[in-house]
């Protein structure tokens, strides 16, 4: 007889893993989102283009990251992501940068490799 307790358990291991995103390598969704974002606010295109996929950095330019960076840097500090919510079927995920004087929202998609195939972050207006 298998007892419950083990089963639910071992459920509850598995369900942090889905909602980081936990990728094949040992990888994670937000460890790229958090690479990228630590990239933009510095200004760091290679940086922050080394987490893409082929696809999304052909469309990302240096001045695109540089704004990015002015508009991060105007909400202070940077202090990191906090996870929203995430649809581990379809590799997305949202997270809430956080900084000294606000946040931003950014949403994420994972390509199979553990590249990021999209990466949106929504500017307060």
């Amino acid at each position: 007889m298998i007892d419950r307790r083990i089963v639910a358990l071992a459920l509850l291991a598995v369900v942090p893993a889905a909602c980081s995103g936990a990728l094949a390598g040992g990888g994670s969704a937000q460890a790229a989102a958090e690479g990228v974002t630590t990239a933009a606010y510095a200004d760091n295109f290679a940086g922050v283009t080394e987490h893409f996929d082929r696809q999304l950095r052909a469309t990302v330019s240096r001045a695109e990251v540089g704004a990015l960076s002015d508009k991060m840097h105007a909400l202070g500090t940077y202090q990191g992501l906090t996870y929203v919510s995430g649809d581990p079927t379809k590799s997305e995920f949202t997270y809430r940068a956080n900084f000294s004087n606000g946040s931003m929202s950014l949403v994420i998609r994972m390509d199979p490799s553990g590249k990021l195939a999209a990466y949106r972050i929504f500017t307060p207006t």
